[in-house]
């Protein structure tokens, strides 16, 4: 048995890789124990290339560490396990495995055990969307961590924390706990760690439509993952969300440059859910500038690897821009159906738009990963440690006889002895030291997140109602009822935008204007054929207003907009519409001018027989308003309203 034991890591050396030298102790070793750490290492070099394998090989690890009645090797094994169930899309079960490790680690009081394992659960809640839950299991992790002066785990759990604030839309707090977890990560050198924590930070400024930060931020996010060595799928995640910005700019050939960037590092890993993502990106870019050929061949491909690995959002995605490429040919029947195939995904993965970042954690776990190699490492050093020791107690043993090997053994085992009570001693002080962190209330009453649930089914119907409808559109003959559908449709879209907004806001009550009319205002105009001759300009006064007035006023603006592209700009003339919206003292004042075609004389909004005209009158009485128009340079339609009354 001890020349099993002191000739182990003689494999290790030489030319052959980690994973051979790993096969062939375990064809030498008899040890239960040493068979679980080597069974687990070697799970982890194959996590990622092919999780089924690595479960397989992690499950025998597990059985030897229950063969040797090591209870903490079975805590890890059965963490390694949840991990690797987490990288199959396996929640649930993940849950079991994490939760069982933790029972482990909570019986014997080992606080770092608890502390991985509990940032694991908060990685399984985020990706489920509990976001309470995650935040629960993530502030535990964080207190142990701090108590443990852990730095480099305080990093990766403060970016944690982050990610979940982003996801609540607080995106000044999610700022600020990823400047914590960058200057942890700055003083450990650790790269890795900076770049994702500026790669969310960066996602924070794009949200809050700060462009410029946003592209500075991905690309200090890029440079360092170069700097450290790290190409491949996270540099492909950030070269993506560059082209992301430039993409809903606009800029198409730079989106392209940088999606066709992103695909190329994903494949250097062969990370085909990255790569994936890349070619979606691109099919859309090349749909959005007519290169339909080129949509079609990279549509092709996103399907074929969306149906073989179940990547549900993707399909959804792809079934939808399908569809769309149909109505450009004129098939509307097929277009139905791609688009009747996308609706039924999207269902089926209620608020999957959340659950894409995913993606995002596995970069989190792979420093998580790092975390579990290393101690590996340390464990490997104790055994070059024990190798030597154990050496010199043979070497004494041949030359003094029965006697003195006995000795060493009783020495071996006085050591262990005092390394088990210095190990418990630590441990009670460790307990002592403990501090408990008050759980933060909810942020979300129950009524609250049902109602943020029945807008996300409102927009989703909207949504349908406004696709069915542009479908029914392009079959009508009468070019009247054509234009009517398309109108209707219009309306049904403001509304649908400011569903979207609410469902995705903290305050299902009240909306920031800021944020509600100038998405509103970008959709309206980019639906017309003439958009790009025609300059927006927008001075929107940033404050609160309640849903009900701004469902009225997003279909008021939607008309007279829609108005002034069909009416005040026909064929090729270009010019400029300007928005001002702001408040004073006792009521609200929106303004809508255009130095487009001019008002008839005898024009009066009273007297009009159009159906959208009557309608922004109805709309305004409704608001206790009034709508004035002026026709001089510019034809200008004001309105205003009262501020609602305040109780004191």
């Amino acid at each position: 048995m001890f020349f099993f034991l002191l000739t182990l890591p003689v494999f290790l050396s030489g030319d052959i890789s980690e994973a051979d030298s790993l096969r062939q102790l375990i064809r030498i070793t008899r040890n239960d124990s040493l068979l679980g750490e080597y069974y687990i290492r070697l799970g982890v070099l194959t996590d990622e290339t092919d999780p089924e394998l690595s479960i397989e090989l992690t499950q025998k690890a597990l059985n030897h560490f229950m063969q040797a009645d090591f209870p903490l090797g079975q805590a890890r094994a059965l963490n390694s396990m949840g991990y690797n169930h987490w990288l199959m899309g396996q929640y649930t079960t993940a849950i079991s495995y994490y939760t069982e490790a933790l029972t482990i680690y909570n019986t014997r009081n080992i606080q770092s055990g608890i502390a991985r394992v509990t940032n694991n659960l908060g990685a399984i809640y985020w990706g489920l969307n509990n976001y309470d839950k995650a935040l629960e299991y993530y502030q535990q992790s964080l207190a142990i961590r701090k108590m443990m002066d852990d730095r480099r785990g305080e990093s990766i759990v403060l970016n944690n924390i982050g990610m979940v604030y982003q996801e609540w839309q607080l995106f000044d707090q999610a700022i600020q706990y990823h400047h914590q977890a960058v200057k942890i990560a700055e003083n450990l050198d650790d790269r890795e760690a900076m770049a994702y924590s500026y790669y969310n930070m960066g996602r924070c400024f794009e949200a809050q439509k700060r462009t410029d930060q946003a592209l500075e931020y991905f690309r200090t996010a890029y440079d360092e993952y170069r700097n450290g060595g790290k190409i491949g799928g996270a540099t492909s995640l950030v070269l993506r969300g560059m082209g992301d910005l430039y993409f809903h700019q606009g800029h198409f050939e730079d989106a392209l440059y940088y999606y066709r960037r992103a695909l190329s590092d994903a494949l250097q890993e062969s990370n085909i859910y990255r790569g994936t993502h890349a070619r979606l990106s691109m099919a859309k870019t090349f749909f959005a500038t007519d290169e339909t050929d080129s949509a079609r061949i990279y549509a092709g491909e996103v399907l074929e690897t969306a149906k073989a690995y179940e990547y549900d959002q993707f399909l959804r995605d792809i079934y939808y821009l399908m569809a769309d490429m149909e109505v450009q040919k004129e098939n509307h029947e097929k277009a139905l159906n791609y688009f009747k195939m996308a609706s039924a995904i999207d269902d089926s993965i209620f608020n999957e738009e959340k659950s894409s970042r995913f993606t995002e954690l596995q970069i989190q776990y792979n420093l998580e990963k790092k975390e579990r190699e290393n101690e590996l490492l340390r464990k490997d050093n104790e055994i070059q440690v024990l190798r030597i020791r154990r050496e010199r107690v043979i070497r004494y043993s041949f030359m003094t006889g029965t006697l003195l090997v006995l000795i060493a053994l009783g020495v071996l085992y006085r050591q262990r002895s005092d390394l088990k009570r210095l190990n418990q001693n630590m441990v009670q002080e460790i307990q002592e030291r403990k501090t408990a962190e008050a759980r933060i209330a909810s942020l979300l009453e129950e009524k609250e997140i049902l109602l943020k649930e029945v807008h996300h089914r409102i927009k989703n119907n909207l949504n349908t109602v406004r696709s069915l409808l542009t479908l029914q559109a392009r079959t009508l003959p009468d070019p009247g009822a054509r234009q009517a559908l398309k109108d209707a449709g219009n309306r049904v879209q403001s509304m649908s935008l400011l569903y979207e907004r609410l469902y995705r806001s903290e305050n299902v009550h009240t909306h920031s204007t800021q944020e509600y009319f100038s998405s509103l205002i970008h959709d309206i105009i980019q639906v017309f054929p003439n958009s790009k001759q025609v300059t927006v300009k927008t001075e929107i006064e940033d404050f609160m207003l309640s849903v009900k007035i701004l469902s009225g006023l997003g279909i008021v603006v939607t008309e007279l907009i829609t108005n002034a592209m069909k009416y005040a700009f026909p064929e090729d003339r270009s010019g400029i519409i300007r928005f001002h919206l702001f408040q004073r003292d006792t009521h609200f004042v929106l303004k809508l001018c255009n130095n487009g075609v001019p008002l008839p004389d005898n024009f009066s909004p009273e007297n009009t027989s159009g159906f959208g005209l009557q309608l922004v009158s109805m709309l305004i009485q409704q608001l206790n308003g009034s709508l004035h128009v002026h026709s001089n340079e510019e034809t200008c339609f004001v309105i205003e309203f009262p501020k609602p009354e305040t109780e004191g």
